[in-house]
């Protein structure tokens, strides 16, 4: 009987060591889709700076926001276990701090502070309107 409880744990560790190297790519898959910001953090308080950000990420390694960071053409990202690094000539990191198949909370330092976003999966074409205005945003308007 010994063996066998040998057996199971030995088992129950492999099981666990294999479960976990899937990680990046369940996380590849959940990030991927149209996200609209539904809350916009800075340096811990709630503002309407980041109001209308949208970021869209396809499974062929390209992504889009209009956070005014430089992916507002298609951009090449790569995703590092918890990162998502935008290859822009400026390197952008976004740190993933939850992932789910319908909610995304990134965080960002940019220019000195700090911005956490709230974003929600959802089609671009709820989204028309409102991603047009965050598109109108200053360039500038994230370091005010």
């Amino acid at each position: 009987m010994r063996a066998s409880s040998l057996l199971s744990v030995v088992f129950a560790l492999l099981v666990a060591a294999c479960g976990g190297g899937g990680r990046e790519e369940k996380t590849q898959i959940s990030i991927q889709g149209y996200w609209k910001l539904v809350k916009g953090l800075r340096n811990q308080r709630e503002t309407e700076t980041l109001q209308g950000v949208f970021f869209q990420f396809d499974a062929d390694g390209k992504m889009m926001t209009n956070l005014p960071v430089g992916a507002d053409v298609p951009t090449e990202y790569e995703l590092k276990k918890n990162e998502i690094h935008q290859k822009t000539p400026q390197p952008v990191v976004y740190v993933i701090q939850s992932a789910t198949d319908s909610m995304l909370v990134l965080t960002l330092e940019l220019r000195g502070a700090q911005f956490e976003m709230h974003l929600q999966k959802t089609t671009p074409s709820d989204e028309s309107e409102e991603s047009q205005d965050g598109l109108s945003q200053p360039s500038d308007s994230l370091s005010e």
